[in-house]
C-alpha cells in the first residue's frame, strides 16, 4: 500500500492524480507537511508539475465536464478526512462509467461526494452571512474567521463584487492564510506564526504595512520562490497590482 504526499496546492493534487490514477494499492494522499507516519504503507513523494495537472485539467474539461472539476476542487478544500482518495476514485467512475453516474445518488462514491460537497456549500452560505469587516485603518477593513473548510478561496469573488470600493484583509486563524484586496484584484497570502499573532491581537498597522511591502519581501534574492510566488500571485494577476510595480 502506498501513501502519496504532495504540496498542499491542487495543481499538487492533480499532479498526484496523474501519477496514481492506475496505482490499486492507494493508502492515503495527503500534504507533506500534514502526514501522519504509518506502518501501513510506503511513501510516494510527488512533485507539483504543472504541466501533468494541466493534462489532468484538460482531460477533464473535454471528456467529462466542468461540473466534474468544480467536484474535485470542492474535496480538496474540504479537507475531510480521505477527500483526496475519495477524488480520485470520483475521478475514476466518471471517467468508467461517464458523467451520468453524477445522477446515481445510492452509489457509496457519489453518495460521500455529496456529503462532503453539502459540508463545505453550506458552510460557505453561512460565512457570507456571517462574516464582519471593522475599520482598522483609514481606508481598511479587516474580518477573521476559522473555518472547518478551507473557505477562502470560494470567497474571492463573492467578496471582490461586494466589497469592490474597500480594501479588506479576510484571514483565516485556522490556515493562517490571508485574502487581501487592493481595490484591484485579491491576493492569498500566507502568513507566518508570527504575522498571524499580529492580526489576532490587533497591531493592524503591522500587517497592513506587511502586505504593502509583500511582493518586496518575497523578491528578496535569498528568499526567491518563484514556484511559491505564481502559487500565491498568479502572473495574470500582477499587472494589476501597485504592489508589483
Amino acid at each position: 500500500m502506498y501513501t502519496y504526499l504532495y504540496d498542499g496546492t491542487f495543481d499538487g493534487l492533480l499532479t498526484v492524480y496523474f501519477y496514481a490514477y492506475k496505482d490499486s494499492q492507494i493508502y492515503d494522499i495527503c500534504p507533506a507537511q500534514l502526514h501522519q507516519p504509518s506502518l501501513h504503507s510506503i511513501i510516494k513523494e510527488i512533485h507539483t508539475e504543472s504541466d501533468k495537472a494541466e493534462r489532468i485539467r484538460k482531460s477533464v474539461y473535454t471528456k467529462l465536464s466542468s461540473t466534474v472539476m468544480y467536484n474535485l476542487y470542492l474535496l480538496y478544500l474540504s479537507e475531510l478526512p480521505d477527500c483526496n482518495v475519495l477524488g480520485l476514485e470520483y475521478l475514476r467512475l466518471c471517467y468508467n462509467r461517464g458523467i451520468a453516474i453524477n445522477t446515481a445518488k445510492h452509489h457509496p462514491v457519489i453518495r460521500q461526494l455529496e456529503d462532503y460537497r453539502y459540508k463545505v456549500t453550506r458552510e460557505l452560505d453561512r460565512v457570507k452571512g456571517f462574516l464582519r469587516f471593522q475599520k482598522i485603518d483609514e481606508n481598511v477593513y479587516y474580518a477573521k474567521f476559522a473555518p472547518d473548510h478551507n473557505q477562502l478561496p470560494l470567497l474571492r469573488s463573492h467578496l471582490e463584487k461586494r466589497f469592490s470600493d474597500q480594501k479588506w484583509i479576510v484571514h483565516d486563524e485556522r490556515r493562517n492564510t490571508a485574502l487581501v484586496y487592493n481595490l484591484h484584484r485579491s491576493m492569498l497570502v500566507p502568513l507566518t506564526t508570527e504575522e498571524a499573532s499580529q492580526l489576532v491581537e490587533g497591531k493592524h498597522d503591522d500587517c497592513i504595512d506587511l502586505f504593502q511591502r509583500y511582493f518586496n519581501t518575497i523578491a528578496i534574492k535569498e528568499r526567491t520562490n518563484k514556484r511559491l510566488q505564481d502559487q500565491y500571485m498568479p502572473k495574470r494577476y500582477r499587472e494589476y497590482m501597485p504592489e508589483t510595480k
